[in-house]
């Protein structure tokens, strides 16, 4: 416990500096770097499948996406066609057998949309919707997730009884996750009445839940791809964490899903 607690004094402070201070190239970037040290394990969790997922394509594939978002010329739907393209291409090369390139071949396109469009969001909700605006529905999503992961973490250990998933994560609980989810709404709430009093209540407490809500259902995504792997954590870059993947897994679900909202429901967003 102690270890885990000293890589989040970390690693927090690390978040909380990029999401303050990096414009939006940098932010690009130290995106880009978490993606691919995301990538990096997700490949390695194929390889325990039986998958050979191609790193160096994944790698290729996702910055590719990565910096054309920023291109204004290239059209999103171009940029997916032409990068599905060339993993056919990239699988119609290797020497094993079909079966194992077609395999690798989707392991290849899963992870580099997986990673991309979910991080892509991360950008979207900070620089998307004003300077001002965006850091504080970033700090939101940031605060609603690390705060309903301890609290679905500490009442699960503590009183959970009823597994949410037992096949994909035998330790999440039902009770954990009604814990989580009202520590992440009273957290926001908190927030909210003492720094970000511009943004609606209504909108915090709603966006909060679905925040709360799909960031767990992220955390079983990567936890059904760890149990097909067999394996605990995704690696060991983070002493006391895991991997990388392990940490931002529920981010991969919630910023999308903060993003749609900002976008279609929320009166600033249109």
């Amino acid at each position: 416990m102690l270890v885990r607690i000293i890589s989040a004094s970390v690693l927090i402070p690390a978040a909380l500096a990029v999401v303050f201070f990096a414009p939006p190239a940098y932010y690009l970037g130290a995106i880009g770097i978490v993606g691919s040290l995301c990538l990096y394990e997700y490949t390695h969790l194929t390889q325990k499948m039986g998958l050979r997922a191609q790193l160096w394509f994944c790698f290729a594939g996702f910055w590719i996406l990565l910096i054309g978002f920023q291109a204004p010329r290239l059209q999103v739907s171009t940029m997916i066609a032409s990068v599905v393209a060339a993993a056919f291409l990239a699988a119609m090369w290797r020497q094993d057998p079909i079966k194992d390139r077609v395999l690798g071949l989707m392991a290849n396109l899963l992870g580099i949309f997986y990673l991309t469009y979910s991080l892509l969001s991360a950008y979207a909700v900070r620089f998307s919707f004003g300077e001002h605006v965006g850091l504080e529905w970033t700090l939101t999503l940031l605060v609603v997730i690390w705060t309903g992961d301890t609290a679905a973490l500490l009442a699960g250990r503590s009183f959970g009884r009823t597994p949410i998933a037992a096949q994909l994560s035998p330790k999440k609980t039902n009770e954990g996750a009604v814990a989580g989810l009202l520590a992440g709404l009273a957290a926001a709430a908190l927030l909210r009445y003492g720094f970000f009093t511009d943004l609606p209540w209504p909108h915090v407490l709603a966006s909060s839940l679905l925040i709360g809500l799909f960031g767990q259902l992220g955390d079983l995504a990567e936890s059904m791809l760890k149990r097909a792997a067999e394996v605990k954590e995704s690696s060991n870059l983070i002493p006391g964490h895991g991997g990388v993947l392990d940490r931002i897994d529920s981010l991969l679900f919630a910023f999308p899903v903060l993003c749609l909202y900002l976008q279609q429901v929320y009166p600033g967003g249109h």
